[in-house]
């Protein structure tokens, strides 16, 4: 039977091939057949399939490797104690770690001093307690502040949902980010379709400035609550906020009776059960808090931009590992080093640059160049589940 032979400079084989390229080439896209992702402004023309498969494999390796993870904890960990407040947490952790155990070891009796032992306990529960006071305490008047800019926020969300719906105005994308943007009552008027009205905020210009205002006091205090919409997060869920700071509250208010009844009751004759009972609460609070703002943030991220974005520091760490083995096999065969190689070097030094803050215009070029090359990813999906 004869065969149909296709020209090669047919349409369709063009498009096979294209097709085979993309499979095969690393881009700044998350993809199933690669493990690496081009971090944006670098590419790898000239790189052979071969150095293209050892840096895939080499991502691969950094990516599943326990030794490499514990390495990246190790130099993140250098990286929060050398700021101070890093410093602070750390040294406060050992400390309450070490007292917490060592008023421990006295209850069970691992730890005995004689006629001396109740004594000794009680030291070490003032000690504990002046700790637990200095974040108890110290932070209650804050944790007011907070609280005050937490209520107008709650209220303004509360405001916007209501005059929403007496509106009858279409549901928000996400009923945690309330829109900035403010329409004039002739412009309304004029406004045939609602759906076009749905992201512009119904509160008065007073009342949209006290929000902006509460917010961005807010966000300033707590990292974690971001009220708009960002790359790498949606908003965060109001209900959980909430809660975090009414839990913080209590954690400060249950700190101050604790440490009251600890400094004026003579631990003679001070009841066990009332400090014990006290403490739990309290450090129970502190907890909760935590989970709170853990949930929020996990429902809130946007997962698939910071695999992107982690997957993209593998790549440049990778680079540069393939880079620095090249060049010592040149080096030692005598050979003169690679163009595009130090193209590459270029890019990714521009980029550290950009990220040390030496370069603030390049800084902006390069966000603007992220939010562009996610597409669609960074926009709000018609569908969202934070609560």
């Amino acid at each position: 039977m004869p065969t149909i032979q296709q020209d090669p400079s047919s349409p369709s084989i063009e498009m096979q091939d294209q097709t085979l390229r993309r499979k095969t080439s690393i881009t700044s896209q998350l993809s199933d057949s690669h493990f690496a992702v081009l971090p944006h402004g670098v590419d790898l023309e000239g790189w052979s399939k071969e150095d293209t498969d050892d840096l895939n494999d080499h991502v691969r390796h950094l990516l599943h490797s326990r030794k490499e993870g514990f390495k990246r904890s190790m130099r993140g960990f250098r990286q929060y104690i050398s700021k101070p407040l890093g410093l602070f947490v750390t040294v406060y952790a050992i400390l309450v770690t070490l007292f917490g155990a060592a008023w421990v070891f006295c209850l069970i009796g691992w730890i005995y001093i004689g006629n001396e032992q109740e004594y000794f306990i009680n030291v070490i529960d003032l000690v504990l307690v002046a700790f637990f006071a200095l974040i108890g305490d110290g932070m209650a008047p804050f944790r007011a502040v907070d609280t005050y800019h937490m209520c107008f926020i709650a209220h303004y969300h509360h405001l916007t949902w209501r005059l929403r719906q007496e509106k009858k105005l279409p549901d928000l994308v996400d009923h945690n980010d309330l829109p900035d943007r403010r329409v004039g009552r002739e412009e309304l008027e004029d406004v045939v379709d609602k759906e076009e009205t749905a992201e512009f905020s119904v509160l008065s210009p007073l009342q949209q400035r006290r929000l902006q205002y509460h917010q961005a006091k807010f966000s300033k205090a707590h990292t974690f609550y971001k009220p708009h919409e960002t790359a790498t997060h949606h908003a965060f869920p109001l209900r959980l906020m909430v809660a975090a700071v009414v839990l913080l509250d209590c954690h400060s208010l249950l700190q101050v009776a604790l440490g009251t009844c600890t400094w004026s009751i003579d631990y003679h004759v001070r009841p066990q059960a009332l400090t014990a009972t006290i403490l739990s609460c309290s450090i129970t609070c502190n907890i909760m808090a935590g989970v709170m703002i853990s949930i929020g943030d996990h429902r809130s991220r946007k997962k698939d931009v910071l695999e992107r974005m982690f997957r993209q520091e593998l790549t440049e760490e990778a680079i540069q590992h393939i880079q620095q083995t090249r060049r010592s096999e040149w080096e030692e065969r005598g050979l003169p080093a690679d163009g595009n190689d130090d193209a590459v070097a270029t890019a990714l030094d521009k980029k550290a640059s950009v990220r040390s803050g030496n370069n603030r215009a390049a800084a902006a070029r390069l966000d603007s160049d992220k939010e562009a090359s996610v597409g669609p990813g960074l926009t709000r999906p018609r569908t969202y589940s934070g609560t």
